[in-house]
């Protein structure tokens, strides 16, 4: 069976847990090169999954004939340079988000991507969660106008040390992002304008305003705790309601012969225990990754308290009894659409057919959402999203 070759570049901490294992375990992709800076990095992975080659000299995959797909996983300043200088090597481009930090760098690289052989995939995988897919299937029949509100809020104190890259970057811009894409993509439509307050690199309220109707508020930070999880979505029209709590646990009221749902977390550990005990395992099961060890330097270095959740109505199991399935789980996670969205852009490459990922449109869309956001935080005022 034919496959997909494809080289990365960056091999940080998220691609190492996600698209490097997406890729060696697929069907339809295998890891031509990896490119990184860190050498101690590159043999690591040379040396616990099949790899052609590894270097330190990114431009060295783009001048590979033997390479396909371009998967770039570098910190977001270097995204649309990379992505720019992969389309013109004719490559197929897979960049996560954002997409640019810029209008200007917008611009250029939809520019790359129209003068491209190649395609260029967005990193928004939560267009593919599974949980997310069927609120959208759900909501066709809705009429406008929707409101939606999102939660994304958990703790990254290793972020706001001084020394750290995102300690001086917009959250709003290199998180955010995703669930601005998230609703645009919801709505099939763009915010005419919007408003934030808070701060500017950490914790925000956001609110958009379409003109249909449809309104979303979107919390954006780093506040809370670790026992709480970290996404929450809901989605109101005239007489329904769905409520998705982590990718895991829908919620689904007025849809007629439609009822509520559960869904297996990332490569499909414990699916059992969640269909038998339904959330309150996920929930309890995920705090219960976070060892004594790890506790404990957390409440030495930054007072946090990691306590065990416990809810009254899960007596009937012990999060403890429970050990991890995958060994490729650094902790148990639900499932956002990771591995679909990288797997969906390569049997594309192979078929020769259209990616439904985000496109640089949609990179370009969720850019300029989040600067307009920034500029109503620095205002103190609504922005208009006219074009």
């Amino acid at each position: 069976m034919a496959k997909a070759r494809t080289g990365f570049v960056g091999a940080g901490n998220f691609i190492s847990a996600h698209h490097l294992l997406t890729a060696r375990d697929s069907e339809v992709m295998e890891i031509r090169a990896i490119a990184d800076l860190d050498e101690e990095r590159l043999q690591t992975h040379a040396s616990r999954m099949p790899v052609g080659y590894t270097t330190r000299d990114y431009t060295r995959l783009l001048a590979d004939p033997d390479i396909d797909i371009v998967v770039i996983g570098t910190k977001q300043d270097l995204h649309a340079k990379m992505t720019i200088e992969s389309l013109d090597a004719g490559k197929w481009v897979f960049c996560e988000k954002p997409m640019s930090e810029t209008e200007e760098e917008s611009a250029a690289v939809r520019e790359a991507e129209a003068r491209s052989p190649g395609r260029l995939a967005i990193g928004f995988n939560r267009r593919f969660a599974p949980a997310y897919a069927d609120t959208k299937r759900l909501m066709q029949s809705v009429p406008r106008p929707w409101f939606v509100n999102y939660r994304l809020m958990y703790p990254n104190p290793g972020k706001h040390e001084p020394n750290n890259f995102y300690a001086s970057h917009e959250r709003i811009l290199y998180e955010g992002t995703h669930i601005l894409d998230l609703v645009c993509w919801l709505l099939e439509a763009e915010p005419k304008r919007v408003f934030m307050t808070g701060d500017k690199y950490l914790n925000n309220c956001c609110l958009l305003e379409f003109a249909d109707g449809s309104q979303v508020s979107f919390m954006c930070g780093s506040m809370g705790s670790y026992a709480l999880w970290k996404e929450y979505l809901e989605v109101f029209g005239t007489y329904v309601a769905i409520a998705v709590s982590d990718f895991v646990d829908m919620r689904v009221r007025g849809f007629a012969g439609e009822y509520d749902r559960l869904y297996a977390p990332h490569l499909g550990e414990h699916a059992a225990e969640i269909e038998k005990f339904g959330f309150d395992f996920y929930e309890e099961y995920k705090v219960s990754a976070f060892q004594p060890p790890t506790r404990a330097w957390y409440r030495e270095n930054f007072g946090m308290v990691i306590e065990t959740a416990r809810r009254p109505t899960s007596p009937a199991f012990n999060a403890a009894d429970y050990g991890p399935e995958n060994p490729d789980l650094y902790m148990f996670i639900p499932d956002k659409g990771w591995y679909q969205s990288l797997e969906h852009f390569a049997e594309c490459y192979l078929n020769g057919s259209e990616p439904q990922n985000a496109d640089a449109k949609a990179g370009a869309l969720s850019t300029r959402i989040a600067l307009a956001l920034l500029d109503s935080l620095d205002s103190g005022s609504p922005v208009s999203l006219n074009k």
